[in-house]
């Protein structure tokens, strides 16, 4: 379990959408930036429409967020079933923190906090996260 009082250097999260979309987006809270890469299968292309309305937010509000979700806490594994899943979501987070790295990951099944996280993603970036 994470200190309350020890910070987070950086989260990457990502989501692989098996029907072609995939996510990741990379948080660097010391440099107070991220990087958001998206790709999509060669058969379902649908570019952005409407990147010059995208509205980014803050690093910092997200971070705050990231504390009040605690998802140092969550899981390390979420699975629904044994076998192979042929649709849904794969997911990871990886926290890192002076000390120590926290990780967690699912496929269509998810934390307690995982819509919150989605939107604080999405508030951050201005992207859609899920």
């Amino acid at each position: 379990m994470m200190k309350v009082k020890e910070t987070i250097n950086s989260l990457i999260a990502g989501i692989d959408g098996f029907s072609g979309i995939c996510y990741k987006v990379h948080v660097d809270f010391f440099r107070n930036t991220f990087t958001v890469f998206e790709w999509r299968n060669k058969d379902v292309i649908h570019p952005f429409s409407n990147l010059g309305s995208i509205s980014i937010g803050s690093v910092e509000d997200f971070k705050k967020d990231i504390y009040s979700m605690r998802i140092w806490e969550w899981e390390p594994s979420y699975r629904k079933e044994e076998g192979i899943i042929l649709e849904g979501k794969y997911w990871s987070i990886k926290v890192n923190t002076k000390d120590k790295v926290y990780e967690s990951e699912g496929i269509e099944c998810f934390p307690p906090d995982w819509n919150s996280f989605c939107l604080a993603v999405e508030n951050l970036t201005g992207i859609p996260f899920r």
